[in-house]
């Protein structure tokens, strides 16, 4: 568990980073929205199955 909220930290950080520094270019939003994905995946995990 420990292992996947380091990961989430991380995740959550990178999207952090990128928006704080963030100039709309198509490369920017590319990899802006991968950073994104990342993180709702990494979020995936800590959320109750239905």
């Amino acid at each position: 568990m420990d292992d996947e909220l380091r990961l989430l930290q991380a995740k959550l950080h990178a999207v952090s980073v990128r928006l704080s520094n963030f100039v709309l270019t198509k490369q920017n939003a590319q990899a802006l929205c991968n950073e994104y994905r990342q993180l709702l995946g990494a979020l995936q995990k800590f959320t109750p199955a239905k």
